[in-house]
């Protein structure tokens, strides 16, 4: 049964028709989407490109989410019977294959979706045992599971016919404004304004007396929610069942002004007092004129921007240095400040005011034009795009994905004495949460531990695991005396084939091949 919120609000928006978002525009918003593809891999922007085809066909929000279960269920399928077949070629017994094939779907499970999980292990395990009647594409009663993708094919198709609420009018291209004075008082159009802001000239002079510096209210946009699905492996192929991750975006402008002198410049009705003033308040003269004060502003912009989700494990951000950390939120923030001018007191044949300038480095900024091809909110986008270019998805306590990941550990965390015939590996803790940690493994002559019967009969004092191309022999039983243990059994690591067996530390210390090729 499905969530009544969820029947509701499906129910709105099927009916809805959203007449006001053309069907080009919505390609271009599953376009903007895919060009992230790139830079962050494990998200599953296809599922947006999906939904352009179910609006193309007016499918009901129950139908498309009957579709993306059957999709997710048939790739499931398939990719077991094809992990079968390999497994099978490769160990000769069909229950060593399942076996293999079991342990693994339960290893790749584990990152799904909390939602998703336990149907889907079902399913998985479900399609194994029957796996020699072949058959791939049947559909499947998994309730939990079309809950889930109902939830989705809402939230996805919310952001493609979301009306936006415009910020202004077309970006502002402005005309080419030759004039290096950053002090003009007066401009004709918003562009000429604009183009002046974000020129790439010098700014204007800075205060160089007591001065007083105010920030416009800020001005926010709330820019649209874009939900996602992770992308996780299971059995070597890429899944769209991973937790949900939101994207949120939020503008935030205002301007800043300066001012020199401490008289305030900002009057109660919203104007500025452009006047240089006295300690008595009265403005100054000089050779018979009223003296103006300096007064200078910028724009400033800002993009506020957080990743969040709901489910195990966590996002790594890889920063500089090498700098690891595993979080369930990610936020930044990131700005652009416009060129430093002196203030205008008329825009457009328009007087200068707080309230107008508030607007102009709203909605006339975010859309002033940098080229022919970027806008300041663009640019915004941009930067946040390039610093999530590194999201990655993994369980919260893994430490390494590779050997040579472990190597600063082993040297410069582990004393000498474990070191001695042990070599750090990357491996897989047993148990339920399957994460990767940096682990030492015994060499040839190391110490190991010996199990009888299932049962360990070493003492586990100063004992590791075989390292690959080993194996522990006994060479020592456990003896008894009286009915207690006398002495515990005793093994060492020995290299099981001699001709392909090479010592890790010679292997790690080889020199990277590099293939150079000279063209013709």
């Amino acid at each position: 049964m499905l969530h009544s919120r969820w029947v509701i609000l499906a129910a709105l928006i099927s009916t809805s028709g959203f007449a006001g978002v053309s069907f080009k525009q919505k390609q271009m918003r599953v376009g903007a989407l895919m060009k992230l593809q790139t830079n962050a891999p494990t998200l599953a922007f296809e599922a947006y490109q999906r939904e352009l085809s179910y609006e193309e066909q007016g499918l009901s929000i129950n139908a498309r989410a009957k579709n993306e279960t059957n999709l997710l269920a048939d790739k499931i399928r398939s990719q077991i019977h094809s992990a079968y077949k390999a497994a099978l070629a490769e160990h000769k017994d069909a229950e060593v294959a399942r076996e293999e094939i079991r342990a693994n779907i339960e290893k790749d499970l584990e990152l799904a979706s909390p939602e998703l999980k336990n149907e889907l292990l079902e399913l998985a395990i479900q399609t194994l045992d029957s796996v020699e009647a072949g058959g791939v594409s049947e559909e499947v009663d998994l309730s939990s599971v079309e809950v889930v993708m109902q939830k989705e094919v809402v939230n996805r198709v919310e952001f493609l016919n979301k009306e936006e609420a415009p910020i202004g009018a077309d970006p502002i291209n402005p005309k080419a404004n030759t004039s290096k004075d950053s002090e003009r008082k007066e401009y004709s159009t918003k562009a000429e304004l604009m183009e002046t802001l974000v020129s790439d000239r010098e700014s204007s002079r800075w205060v160089s007396t007591s001065n007083q510096t105010i920030k416009t209210a800020e001005i926010t946009k709330t820019d649209s929610k874009i939900s996602l699905q992770l992308k996780f492996e299971f059995l070597g192929v890429s899944v769209e069942a991973g937790p949900m991750i939101s994207f949120n975006r939020e503008y935030t402008t205002n301007a800043v002004i300066m001012a020199e002198g401490l008289n305030p410049v900002l009057m109660n009705d919203g104007n500025f007092d452009l006047w240089k003033r006295d300690r008595a308040g009265k403005v100054v003269v000089q050779n018979g004129k009223m003296v103006k004060r300096y007064v200078s502003f910028t724009c400033d912009a800002q993009l506020d921007f957080g990743t969040d989700y709901t489910g195990a494990g966590g996002f790594k951000f890889m920063g500089l240095g090498g700098d690891v950390t595993v979080t369930k939120k990610y936020v930044n923030t990131v700005n652009l400040a416009s060129r430093r001018i002196a203030l205008p007191e008329y825009v457009a044949n328009k007087s200068m005011t707080i309230k107008y300038l508030s607007e102009l480095c709203h909605r006339d900024f975010l859309n002033a034009r940098l080229n022919n091809t970027m806008t300041i909110s663009s640019s915004l986008n941009i930067m946040m795009k390039n610093m999530v270019a590194g999201l990655t998805f993994s369980h919260p306590k893994t430490k390494c994905a590779q050997d040579n990941h472990c190597y600063d550990w082993f040297n410069k965390e582990v004393i000498s004495l474990v070191k001695i015939k042990n070599f750090p590996r990357c491996a897989e803790e047993s148990g339920r949460e399957k994460y990767r940690s940096c682990q030492l493994r015994g060499i040839e002559g190391q110490n190991c531990p010996v199990y009888e019967k299932g049962k360990r009969t070493s003492n586990g004092e100063w004992e590791y695991a075989c390292d690959k191309g080993l194996k522990c022999v006994k060479y020592e039983s456990q003896t008894f005396f009286l009915g207690a243990e006398w002495s515990p059994a005793k093994g060492k690591c020995q290299i099981i084939n001699k001709k392909t067996y090479r010592n890790p530390f010679d292997v790690a210390n080889e020199p990277t091949e590099i293939e150079i090729h000279f063209q013709n």
